[in-house]
């Protein structure tokens, strides 16, 4: 079977492998002991889940939607889709439920936070049903409401906010088996919908896509039989694509971390192997460098986030459903070198920063010893990285 893969801010479980890749760990003794501690979050109104729809609003962490494990495999098809969600406050560390949303239970949707509302577009249930309707979350009133149309047809996949628009683009309809090569932008103060111009890239699923102040730049992902090793960046002020300059590394399926100055990317899977290499892409120069090699293992399923001074990265898998990983590690950009984490629970799971720390919440948890063939279920606890 195939090797499972996540998203950094979306959990989008695809299947599982035996997947090998490197697990050399040639900047092990250059990281030195861990550092940091983690703080357990209290316990969540909701149930478990992976593949929610998630944003961190400046004071708390919204989760809607995504699915719940029936077993191992924990897949799109085999989820108990959702249609709740909570907020969680790190401050007073407590939950709070959200209102009932508009949306029916879905996993994989586009989102994007606009600094006043959650967006939500698209998604799907199994393998079938995938929708194009979507709705926007307004945390300090508590309420919904329904988005205008749009002029994509129905899909899993991911969005992007420029600042002004929610970009979407690619995706899957999984009911059908297709893969999309076009996009669309919403723009919640008009409520309307734009087509995008047509980009440079086939057409796949879980690319890797992240807003530099000035265009969105998107890299891999693939089908279910290619992982791609190409990107464009697309500006929506003139419309316009360029094309990236050859990656360093292996196509893959990827997470990927906007530094204020470069698109940090590492680990990632494709199809056949994990990897523990990474990349900094820089748009200004249109320039590539490797990563320092790190202390990690190769992986995918990872928690990331961007703490303004570093790259964290924690948890995973290498590829199967019987090994789930407790490690992580801090990369600088500026030094170009690597930190160890302290070990926590191994799971799947993603984060995000909420300015002082990674809050990391469900996931994908083993049920049996690790090492050994063990069924999952979806986590409905958390903790929270201090660096």
């Amino acid at each position: 079977m195939r090797a499972a893969a996540v998203t950094v801010v979306l959990l989008a479980l695809t299947g599982c492998s035996g997947g090998g890749g490197a697990e050399t760990d040639p900047g092990a003794a250059a990281a030195g002991p861990a550092t940091g501690t983690w703080q357990d979050m209290s316990p969540a109104p909701i149930v478990g889940r992976s593949g929610a729809a998630t944003a961190w609003t400046g004071k708390e962490l919204l989760v809607w939607g995504g699915g719940n494990c029936k077993a191992n495999p924990c897949q799109n098809d085999n989820v108990d889709p959702l249609a709740d969600g909570a907020a969680y406050n790190p401050v007073s560390d407590t939950w709070r439920k959200l209102a009932a949303a508009p949306l029916s239970p879905r996993t994989g949707s586009a989102s994007g936070w606009t600094g006043k509302e959650l967006l939500i577009w698209g998604g799907g249930v199994g393998t079938t049903d995938v929708f194009a309707d979507g709705a926007a979350y307004d945390p300090a009133a508590d309420t919904w409401r329904p988005i205008a149309p749009s002029p994509l047809t129905p899909r899993r996949t991911r969005g992007t906010w420029t600042g002004k628009e929610l970009v979407v683009w690619g995706g899957r309809d999984i009911v059908n088996t297709h893969y999309y090569a076009d996009g669309a932008a919403y723009d919640p103060a008009t409520n309307t919908w734009r087509a995008l111009s047509t980009g440079p890239l086939p057409a796949r699923d879980r690319v890797a896509a992240e807003w530099t102040g000035k265009e969105v730049v998107f890299w891999g992902g693939g089908t279910s039989q290619d992982a791609y090793g190409d990107g464009a960046a697309y500006d929506p002020a003139t419309d316009k694509w360029r094309a990236l300059a050859p990656a360093p590394f292996a196509p893959r399926f990827v997470g990927s971390s906007w530094t204020g100055t470069e698109i940090l990317y590492w680990g990632g899977e494709d199809w056949a192997q994990v990897f523990n290499d990474g990349a900094a892409y820089n748009p200004a120069t249109n320039t590539w460098r490797p990563l320092a090699a790190g202390p990690l293992s190769g992986r995918v399923g990872t928690a990331q986030a961007w703490s303004g001074r570093e790259l964290l990265i924690w948890g995973g898998t290498p590829g199967t459903f019987n090994n789930y990983l407790a490690d992580g590690a801090a990369y600088d950009p500026a030094t170009d070198r690597w930190r160890r984490i302290p070990t926590w629970t191994g799971r799947f799971s993603s984060g995000v920063w909420d300015g002082k720390e990674m809050i990391v919440w469900g996931g994908i948890v083993p049920t049996g010893a690790p090492g050994k063939t063990v069924d999952v279920k979806s986590a409905a606890d958390g903790r929270r990285y201090v660096p």
